[in-house]
């Protein structure tokens, strides 16, 4: 018998199990038309860019002074990324974190934070194309000096590819400057 193979490129807009079936005498040739059903069921799943972008307020802030963090998570989709997650967990010579605020806009939502002193983690919603910031305060210690290096990280839910995962991570280096009491 005589065969053909067909190969087509199938954009999906629903996640999940999608079945796509080529009824009888729905595919002619050259050489006549097929009475033949084909059937192929395909397992569509989640896909997202998530990235995150770490901004310090003051490159150079003062020993003892107070520092203020910001976090942009983006998601360049093209699926919603929902129960996504950041975390930041701050270097030695920074103190505990204070006044957290998220701000998003529409679907684009931080749903939880935790706060662990030095430490700050989140659960939160990305629809393709959205954003969300996160903003913190610390303070850095009064014998803190040198460089601080501070990294903070995103994460797709569970069942969602990341199609760049390179770009998961953000980092803040800060300066801190000696500060004098006159």
């Amino acid at each position: 018998g005589l065969s053909c193979t067909l190969t087509s490129v199938v954009t999906s807009f629903i996640l999940g199990t999608v079945t796509n079936t080529i009824p009888s005498g729905s595919l002619s040739t050259s050489v006549g038309t097929s009475s033949n059903t084909a059937t192929a069921t395909l397992s569509v799943a989640s896909s997202a860019d998530l990235s995150l972008v770490k901004l310090a307020g003051n490159s150079t802030p003062s020993a003892g002074g107070t520092l203020t963090y910001s976090l942009v998570i983006s998601n360049a989709g093209p699926s919603t990324a929902t129960g996504a997650s950041f975390a930041d967990n701050l270097p030695a010579g920074l103190g505990s974190i204070t006044n957290i605020v998220s701000q998003g806009a529409g679907a684009n939502t931080v749903t939880l934070i935790t706060n662990g002193g030095t430490s700050v983690s989140g659960s939160l919603t990305l629809a393709g194309g959205g954003s969300v910031t996160v903003t913190f305060q610390v303070q850095v210690a009064a014998n803190a000096s040198g460089s601080l290096i501070n990294t903070a990280t995103v994460s797709v839910p569970v069942g969602t590819t990341d199609t760049i995962p390179g770009n998961n991570t953000g980092t803040s280096t800060v300066t801190v400057g000696l500060s004098a009491d006159l």
